[in-house]
């Protein structure tokens, strides 16, 4: 029995031909993903094999899931930059750490310089998000 979706010709009021078969199309890609999720989740839950049973708390989880996996936001490019090469210092840094070179004030200077570059890096990465 399929499950019909009725959306009244006033919500859609302004709304070209096209434009109507958009939402037709989001609304059934969305349901999609919907169902697609309820599944997973129970079958999360129904360890023991037995008889797959979707739950009304199931849909709902699945639904307000999807919502935010619509409105996820990508990483920008300078942020992982930023991170990446926080961590690359912080490693060089580690490496760097010998007690008998740090007596040589050069060797100094250039640790305290990667060290600074180590603070400011993640802190930077960390503000920008």
């Amino acid at each position: 029995m399929p499950i019909e979706i009725v959306i009244e010709d006033a919500d859609l009021a302004g709304f070209s031909a096209p434009a109507k078969e958009g939402v037709k199309r989001a609304g059934e890609e969305f349901i999609k993903h919907v169902i697609n999720e309820a599944n997973r989740l129970e079958s999360a839950q129904n360890v023991g094999g037995g008889p797959v049973e979707i739950t009304n708390a199931m849909v709902d989880n699945a639904a307000l899931i999807q919502r935010h996996a619509i409105g996820v936001k990508k990483t920008a490019t300078g942020i992982k930059v930023l991170r990446i090469t926080s961590a690359v210092i912080s490693l060089i840094v580690g490496f760097m750490y010998d007690e008998i070179k740090l007596q040589d004030a050069g060797y100094l200077a250039i640790f305290v310089i990667f060290i600074a570059g180590a603070i400011l890096t993640t802190t930077l990465a960390t503000l920008k998000e």
